[in-house]
């Protein structure tokens, strides 16, 4: 009876402690963006659904114009892809266009990883 005790105990330990290494890092991974944006908690399944695929930019379910990437590039092949080619860049600001009509890109640091990009448009 005493080392099941023993072997409860140990596993409650080991098991506490393995919860709380993963609280404590994805508080590390996605700490500072916790508190930024409205739809944090659609942003948050967003990321953690390019994590488990090794996708490079996924729509921000709540709202279809906010993409969530990993980098410029990866937004631009992603428009391009769509039939959208790259203007210019001012900043933040990305500018494509697709015959007549015009797409601005506004991103901006959501974590370490990643940014968000509020587009004019659908594309």
């Amino acid at each position: 009876m005493r080392l099941q005790n023993s072997q409860l105990l140990l596993f409650t330990s080991f098991l506490t402690l393995f919860c709380g290494g993963g609280a404590l890092l994805f508080f590390l991974y996605f700490g500072t963006a916790l508190s930024q944006e409205d739809d944090t908690p659609d942003i948050l399944r967003s990321a953690l659904q390019m994590e488990l695929t090794h996708a490079d930019i996924t729509a921000v379910k709540s709202n279809p114009k906010r993409l969530l990437v990993r980098s410029f590039s990866a937004l631009k092949t992603h428009l391009e892809q769509r039939g959208w080619t790259w203007v210019d860049q001012m900043g933040s600001l990305v500018v494509y266009r697709q015959a007549a009509q015009q797409l601005n890109a506004n991103c901006a640091m959501y974590s370490r990883s990643y940014m968000l990009c509020d587009l004019s448009e659908v594309p």
